[in-house]
């Protein structure tokens, strides 16, 4: 599911605000209390009527007598103790939501530059595979994995397995809203001939049409109102095992447009691009650029570049989340820089 087409529908419409509060069960909606831009209810009834608060514009939620913070699709997710993909289905039905995965006009129009070497699948809603399908594999912690800093808890919930017949290690990639599309495969070895791909798809998928780590940690990243963005599917297991659950993966070098909606429909506070070690400044920057919002709602972006290989040496095309957690802090510190 586009997320981001999701609460573009949801946005600024008073009525699809208030049909989605009550009837998933948050009560006293008045328009006592509902001026300017936001909605404010009470999360139970008899509860204090102005505790939860929902942005007309951004969606951003709060119940201040509970301590959550997110938006309004986390809001449905505590109010009904139920899943991320649970939560975008209850909010889809009840709104009469249909995804059709047509790219809509950008946001804050006009700042993003060229797409960098991505073609767009547009012939429909990316494939999605049952979970029984993994039933195939070994669904086991890698050790070469756990020697990279990935956790067996972290692992284990991504489900890590093993693929006997191609005698690669196995990592799904999921949509946005969690639903398996894909599984790629890593060779488990540490020399790879020159014939051989080290990474390579077992089950094919369009890598610019998701965000490896999304439904994941979208929670934490609402919580936080900051997101870190790097290349691979290792990039966001890493940083979980260091516990710091706001890492998103691309796949690649590049920036999809519906990567960037999507990234920009969570409207974090905060990104930090955090590329590979080896790759180009500009690109770098670029990706920074793209997913800076400078109107109604302002973002701080930025992006690491270690131009002296101080922390990240130069040709070992190390992620930043490879180094230890202080070392990984310092070169935050010390290399990163704002657009």
């Amino acid at each position: 599911m586009n997320i981001h087409n999701l609460k573009e529908e949801i946005k600024e419409n008073d009525g699809l605000i208030n049909l989605i509060l009550e009837d998933v069960g948050f009560t006293d909606i008045s328009n006592e209390f509902n001026q300017g831009n936001e909605f404010r209810c009470a999360w139970e009834e008899g509860g204090n009527p102005t505790s939860v608060r929902v942005s007309k514009s951004t969606l951003s939620a709060n119940c201040f007598s509970r301590g959550i913070k997110g938006d309004i699709i986390t809001l449905v997710q505590e109010k009904l103790n139920i899943s991320f993909s649970q939560a975008l289905n209850r909010i889809s039905k009840i709104i009469n939501y249909e995804d059709v995965n047509v790219e809509v006009s950008l946001p804050f129009g006009g700042f993003f530059n060229e797409i960098l070497s991505v073609v767009d699948d547009d012939n429909g809603d990316i494939q999605t595979y049952d979970e029984s399908i993994l039933n195939e594999y070994l669904i086991l912690p890698s050790e070469r994995f756990l020697n990279d800093g990935i956790c067996c808890d972290i692992q284990e919930r991504y489900k890590v397995g093993y693929d006997v017949c191609t005698g690669r290690i196995i990592v799904p990639w999921r949509n946005l809203s969690g639903e398996l599309v894909g599984i790629m495969g890593r060779l488990n070895k540490d020399k790879i001939e020159e014939y051989e791909n080290k990474w390579f798809p077992i089950i094919s998928f369009t890598k610019s049409k998701t965000l490896f780590g999304f439904s994941e940690n979208y929670n934490a990243i609402q919580h936080t109102s900051f997101a870190m963005i790097g290349e691979s599917e290792k990039f966001p297991m890493a940083l979980s095992s260091k516990g710091i659950d706001l890492g998103l993966g691309l796949g690649g070098s590049s920036l999809s447009q519906f990567q960037a909606n999507n990234i920009k429909s969570l409207f974090p506070k905060r990104i930090l691009v955090c590329m590979d070690e080896g790759l180009d400044e500009d690109i770098s920057r670029d990706i920074a650029k793209q997913l800076k919002i400078d109107t109604f709602f302002e973002n701080e972006v930025g992006y690491i570049y270690d131009a002296e290989n101080k922390y990240l040496p130069k040709g070992s095309k190390m992620s930043p989340s490879d180094l230890p957690l202080e070392e990984m802090r310092k070169l935050i510190v010390e290399c990163s820089k704002k657009v």
